[in-house]
């Protein structure tokens, strides 16, 4: 996922331009939050025990306490 709202329409700009220049390998590999989540759901959506394990040790090596707020993110009402 993009950091950039319409990317492509910053792919050529001097802002596309210097961030790609300064960004690593490993930094653009790294999923964002919102995607960890999202791989997360859809992994309980799907019933896979073994992808969501591979989510939550991807989400433990990010920050140890994500894991917490993504084994309970669906209890909240504002999650339904």
């Amino acid at each position: 996922m993009s950091p950039f709202l319409f990317s492509a329409d910053h792919a050529n700009s001097d802002l596309g331009v210097r961030f790609r220049s300064s960004i690593t390998v490993a930094e653009a590999l790294t999923m964002s939050i919102s995607e960890v989540f999202a791989e997360y759901a859809e992994a309980r959506k799907a019933g896979d025990r073994v992808w969501m394990a591979a989510v939550l040790d991807y989400a433990a090596g990010l920050d140890p306490e994500l894991v917490d707020e993504l084994t309970g993110f669906d209890r909240y009402p504002a999650a339904a």
